[in-house]
C-alpha cells in the first residue's frame, strides 16, 4: 500500500538530516594532528634558515629544558671546510619521537627511529624527501650547550629590509648567548654602502649571518668581540669590505 505524500516527504527529511548530521561528526577513531613539540613564531628574514633553525632549536630549549635532545641539521658544505648552510633545520625529540622544523614546510614528524637521532644521513633522509629536485651532500647535526646570554638588542623599527633581518637575528639569537651585531662598509660601484651582519658562536663555532649571503661557519674557535677575526670572516664573505664596527646594544 503506498504511503501518502506527506508521509514520504518527512521521511526522506529525516533521512537527509541524518546524512548530514553523520557527515559533520566526527569519524570515530580517527586520529587528530599531533600537536608539533612547541609554538614557534618565523622571523622570516632573507637567507634566514640557518638562524630560524638555532631560534627554533633555543625556542624547544625554553619549553624542555636544557637537557632536552636538539639539534640544527644543515647540509651542502664539507665540515672541514667554511660552510655556506645550504639548507638548515631543527631536529628534536619529543614524546618519543622525532620533529622536524624547517622554515619552508614548518614543524612535521619525522618516520625515524629515535635511536638513530645521531645518524645524520638517517635524519636527514625524510627531510630532504621534501627537496626532491635538490642534490644535497654532507649533512651534519649540530647540537649547542647552554651559553651566557650577552648584552640584550631590541627589536628593529629601521624599515630598511637589511637592516631589519640583521637587528631581528640579533635580538632573538641573544637571549640565549653573546651576540655581535656589527655595521661594516662594501665597495659598490666605485663607492661604499653599509650593510650589518651578526656574528654568534653554534656549536662551539663562529657564526657570522647576513640577509645578502646567509650564514658561514667558520672553525674558528673565539669570541663575538675578536675584532680581528670578525674583519677576517666578513672579509671571507664579502671580499673588501671594511670599517667593521659594533652596533650599540639595547
Amino acid at each position: 500500500m503506498p504511503l501518502p505524500a506527506r508521509t514520504s516527504e518527512l521521511r526522506l527529511t529525516a533521512l537527509a538530516a541524518f546524512v548530514a548530521i553523520a557527515l559533520l561528526a566526527p569519524v570515530s577513531g580517527a586520529a587528530s594532528p599531533e600537536r608539533p613539540p612547541v609554538p614557534y613564531e618565523p622571523m622570516r628574514v632573507a637567507n634566514g634558515c640557518f638562524v630560524e633553525s638555532v631560534a627554533c632549536f633555543d625556542a624547544f630549549h625554553e619549553a624542555a629544558g636544557d637537557e632536552a635532545w636538539a639539534r640544527v641539521l644543515q647540509w651542502g658544505a664539507q665540515e672541514a671546510e667554511v660552510m655556506v648552510a645550504g639548507h638548515a633545520v631543527a631536529i628534536v625529540a619529543s614524546s618519543g619521537r622525532l620533529w622536524c622544523f624547517d622554515i619552508n614546510h614548518g614543524w612535521m614528524p619525522l618516520a625515524v627511529d629515535p635511536d638513530r637521532r645521531d645518524a645524520a644521513d638517517v635524519v636527514a633522509a625524510p627531510v630532504l624527501a621534501k627537496y626532491p629536485r635538490v642534490t644535497a651532500f654532507y649533512p651534519v647535526l649540530w647540537g649547542d650547550g647552554s651559553q651566557e646570554p650577552g648584552p640584550s638588542y631590541e627589536d628593529p623599527a629601521d624599515p630598511d629590509t637589511a637592516a631589519r633581518d640583521a637587528g631581528l637575528v640579533a635580538a632573538r639569537l641573544a637571549r640565549h648567548r653573546p651576540v655581535n651585531l656589527v655595521a661594516f662598509s662594501l665597495p659598490e660601484n666605485g663607492e661604499f654602502r653599509t650593510s650589518e651582519a651578526v656574528v654568534f658562536v653554534f656549536g662551539g663555532r663562529m657564526c657570522v649571518y647576513s640577509p645578502e649571503r646567509g650564514t658561514m661557519i667558520f672553525r674558528a674557535r673565539s669570541s663575538v668581540w675578536n675584532v680581528r677575526l670578525v674583519q677576517d670572516m666578513l672579509r671571507r664573505m664579502f671580499p673588501g669590505s671594511e670599517r667593521v664596527r659594533t652596533l650599540p646594544h639595547g
